[in-house]
Order: C-alpha cells, then sequence, then structure tokens
C-alpha cells in the first residue's frame, strides 16, 4: 500500500476539523484504557478496509468486556487530514494518532491494532513517539491484524516486541496454526471476518444476468484469459470492479451469474458472489484456501489449467441444474467457515485473552 506522505498537502473543512476536534476530547477525557484500529489514511478500496472497519463497530460493541474506550485512527505517516472512507457507508470517523495519544495523559492500558502491511509504518513511528507519548502508559499491547500473508513479508514483527505484548489475529483458517504463531514468534488468534450469508441478498439463477464479475488484481495471465473468455463466450458480459462504492458492487454481484478473482483466491469476489447466488471461479492458493475448496469444480488447480477449462466450464454450468450443484457446494463450504456470530464469538475470546495458538 502507497504511503501519503508524500502528497500535497491540503486543507481540511472547518466543520470536519471541528468534529474531529470534538471526538478526540470525548474519546481520551477520564481515558484510562485505549483501543486504536489503524487503517489506511487514505480513500483505499479494498476488503481490508471494510474488515478492519467490521471489526472496529463490534469492539465498540463489547465495551462491557474489554473495559476501553475505542477509536479509529490513520496510519501514521498517511495523509493527517484524512477522516473518513466515502465509498462505503459508514459512521467511522478517523482521528490523528499522535493528538488522541497526547490527550490521554496517564494510560493504563493501549492496544493497538496494527494491519499487517503497516508494521515498519508504525515501527517508525513507535522509534519516535514512545519516549514522549507512550511514557506514562503502564501497559502496552500490540496486536497485527493479518489478513494478507504476502502484505506480512518483509515486515519487521519481532521488533515491535521492543514496544510491549505482540499478538496476531488472522483472517483466513488456512494459515491460523502452530507454523504462523513459531513463524512470528507471538501468540496466533483466529479471528475471521465479519462476514456470512446472512449480509447479502441472494438470487436465483433464473434472476441472473449472463455477466462475469472480474477483480481488478494484476496477475500475468489476466488479459490473456480474459481474452479467452471473450472469444469462446461472446455474449457473456464482463465486469472489472473499479471505483463502485460497496453497496454499488453488492447490488451489481446479485444479478451477476459469475465472478472470477484474479487475487489471492479466498477473497471477496469469490465468497460474496456465491453468497450472493453465484458462481465463483479461482485458482487454489493453500495460503488462503482450506484444502476442502480443491475439489470443487470451479476452482482450478493452476491459471493454466483454469485457462484450458474455464470458457468451456463457463457453457457447461450455464444450466439451472448444473448451476445450482456447483454453487451449493461451494454455498456448504464457506458456511463452514464464516458467519457473524462466529466471528463475534472469535472476538470476545481475544479480549478475554483466549488465544487459539498461545
Amino acid at each position: 500500500m502507497p504511503n501519503s506522505a508524500n502528497r500535497p498537502i491540503k486543507m481540511a473543512p472547518i466543520a470536519d476539523r471541528f468534529r474531529r476536534a470534538l471526538l478526540t476530547r470525548v474519546a481520551t477525557f477520564r481515558t484510562k484504557r485505549l483501543i486504536v484500529f489503524l487503517t489506511p489514511g487514505y480513500e483505499h478500496r479494498t476488503g481490508g478496509v471494510l474488515s478492519i472497519a467490521a471489526t472496529y463497530r463490534e469492539s465498540l460493541a463489547l465495551r462491557h468486556l474489554h473495559r476501553a474506550k475505542v477509536v479509529m485512527c490513520g496510519v501514521p505517516g498517511d495523509d493527517p487530514l484524512f477522516y473518513k472512507y466515502t465509498w462505503f457507508r459508514n459512521r467511522n470517523y478517523l482521528l490523528d494518532l499522535n493528538s488522541v495519544l497526547k490527550n490521554c495523559a496517564h494510560l493504563d492500558f493501549l492496544l493497538l491494532h496494527i494491519p499487517e502491511y503497516a508494521v515498519n509504518q508504525v515501527l517508525e513511528w513507535l522509534n519516535s513517539a514512545s519516549a514522549t507519548l507512550l511514557s506514562n502508559v503502564k501497559e502496552v499491547h500490540l496486536n497485527i491484524l493479518l489478513q494478507n500473508l504476502d502484505c506480512l513479508q518483509g515486515q519487521n514483527v519481532s521488533d515491535l516486541k521492543r514496544f510491549g505484548k505482540v499478538t496476531c489475529t488472522t483472517a483466513h483458517d488456512a494459515y491460523t496454526n502452530s507454523a504462523t504463531r513459531d513463524a512470528l514468534g507471538v501468540s496466533v488468534h483466529k479471528l475471521g471476518v465479519r462476514t456470512g450469508p446472512e449480509l447479502f441478498s441472494r438470487s436465483t439463477y433464473w434472476e441472473k444476468e449472463p455477466l462475469l464479475v472480474v477483480s481488478n488484481d494484476p496477475h500475468p495471465l489476466r488479459d490473456e484469459v480474459l481474452g479467452r473468455i471473450t472469444e469462446r463466450c461472446p455474449h457473456l458480459e464482463l465486469r472489472v470492479i473499479q471505483n463502485l462504492s460497496y453497496e454499488a458492487y453488492k447490488k451489481l454481484i446479485r444479478h451477476a451469474k459469475w465472478s472470477l478473482t484474479f487475487g489471492e483466491g479466498l477473497d471477496g469476489y469469490f465468497a460474496e458472489e456465491v453468497w450472493s447466488g453465484g458462481v465463483a471461479f479461482a485458482v487454489f492458493n493453500d495460503r488462503y484456501f482450506t484444502p476442502a475448496f480443491a475439489t470443487l469444480e470451479t476452482v482450478y488447480p493452476t491459471w493454466e489449467v483454469l485457462l484450458g477449462r474455464m470458457p468451456a466450464d463457463l457453457q457447461r454450468l450455464d444450466d439451472p441444474v448444473a448451476y445450482n450443484r456447483c454453487w451449493r457446494e461451494a454455498y456448504d463450504l464457506l458456511n463452514d467457515l464464516y458467519s457473524t456470530d462466529r466471528f463475534r464469538e472469535n472476538l470476545r475470546l481475544f479480549y478475554r485473552g483466549e488465544y487459539t495458538f498461545p
């Protein structure tokens, strides 16, 4: 994710500055325990941002358990004047981490939730701010929000231990294991994602349109794959998802028969299409998928196999009986992994300190 430190400085609207100052005062007034969710401090459209926002909202509802104020702040070094995401409906107002901590005179407890891609960025901030902003904090807990293994590469997790207790919460079952705990050298807890079929409006085969929703992730075979599909299925509309609001995207996938993800595989483009009644295509990636997904007929072992088989499979599965059989297999597997109730219980366990892999 790009750092916005070098972007031109802009003036924030007076109303936004007033609102942020007021919210900062409310969040820090006589506060002894504080939980901070760090999130990209710029308009970044990813499932990771949605997941952080959802975890933040669920944590607000658990104050009786953790007994802390909960705020959301931009990652230090991002745009300090960025206040709110506009690409999905939310009531989350981003505060400035430095201002928040300056207003907390004596904290007994501080928990920072750090997105995995920003560990080194936060470390740089910790090295400069710990002597002043953290000097009066009795207990510091740093939790890594691990949602994408690839984004964790090159991040200096071990150095975080100089500043307090370090843990890691995970979004995927595939890497929620003792191997991840041993590799990181910190306790690992399965958190998952606050998602599930109950959050989507499902439509039937007969309500669907001949539309293939495509993720905008880069891939070396992307053009060849899409070209082959267009050639073999000329009446199929391909829609690459770009600059859509999340609400518009959810409406779109309700009408789409198919989706194809060029991302990690078990992502929103895959799961959310299935929960909307559609059939999703992907390449099996054991870093994110659990082994059971390899048996699905629309999850291919390699991109070369997908290139050879997917156009014909689109034609073969465009039949109500075959379509519903294929959809149901993926739907059942996803429901074994995800639900909002399961996520909430995992979050409660985290705040109790009952980790999956201590």
